[in-house]
């Protein structure tokens, strides 16, 4: 998915879950990559997408995949101010008739019995799109993996401020936030979070220098093993029935 961020999840109850899409100004990752990609494993319908904020490398892969593919649910948060990105795919979904949910901080979506979605925190009252970011984390059993957005560090100070005296971080994937930038991945919320896996979703060569050295050093103290999609390409996790973590890494 390039500079984006996009992560797909079917549950051992076939429930097909979407966290951004990943997208680009001038190349339809929808059209090229994302559907083709669904298409090729079968996928026929998306139980629930989460859009972690209307940012172009977030969601504009999303508007092809409405068009061909059923969604039931659609899950996002209030935004900072109304994007063109937000009114095309809240249009779309209109028309397709797909349920909406505005979430807030301390939602669980239940996916099913065995599986839920937290919203861990929402900054509402956030003037940018990136820390409006929805931060959300996935439970299957004992598994959890921890998804960002692209919040930053004034955000992740909030969270670690809220969950400090507790384990509610704790994940053992964290998709770090914002591509690997200098931004965020604070040592503090890394504490917290204490991943054994940290997924960076970054474009090759991208012209931000991400991921930043300090946060891969960050990462580094915390012992997280890291996988980047730059020098990766696909990364696929599978989950067993003991919550044993098997890894794939397909080159793009």
């Amino acid at each position: 998915m390039g500079q984006g961020d996009c992560c797909f999840i079917t549950t051992n109850t076939y429930k097909n879950i979407l966290i951004d899409s990943g997208g680009s100004n001038d190349y339809d990752v929808g059209k090229n990559t994302l559907l083709p990609y669904l298409l090729d494993r079968n996928i026929k319908k998306l139980d629930y997408v989460f859009i972690s904020h209307f940012d172009t490398d977030h969601c504009n892969g999303l508007i092809e995949v409405m068009q061909n593919i059923p969604i039931y649910n659609l899950v996002i948060a209030k935004q900072a101010y109304i994007s063109l990105e937000y009114k095309n795919i809240i249009e779309i979904a209109n028309k397709k008739q797909i349920s909406i949910t505005a979430c807030k901080t301390g939602d669980i979506v239940k996916i099913d019995n065995d599986n839920i979605m937290e919203i861990l925190y929402v900054n509402k009252n956030s003037t940018d799109l990136n820390n409006g970011s929805i931060v959300c984390k996935f439970a299957y059993k004992d598994f959890s993996m921890l998804f960002t957005g692209d919040i930053e560090k004034q955000t992740e100070a909030k969270i670690v401020e809220l969950y400090k005296n507790t384990k509610k971080l704790k994940s053992n994937i964290l998709k770090v936030a914002h591509h690997g930038s200098k931004t965020s991945s604070t040592q503090e919320f890394l504490n917290l979070v204490q991943p054994q896996i940290a997924v960076i979703g970054v474009g090759e060569n991208n012209t931000f220098g991400h991921p930043n050295i300090e946060v891969l050093e960050r990462l580094k103290n915390i012992k997280a093993q890291v996988y980047r999609t730059d020098k990766m390409g696909e990364i696929i996790f599978s989950i067993n029935k003991k919550d044993k973590i098997s890894i794939t890494k397909k080159l793009n």
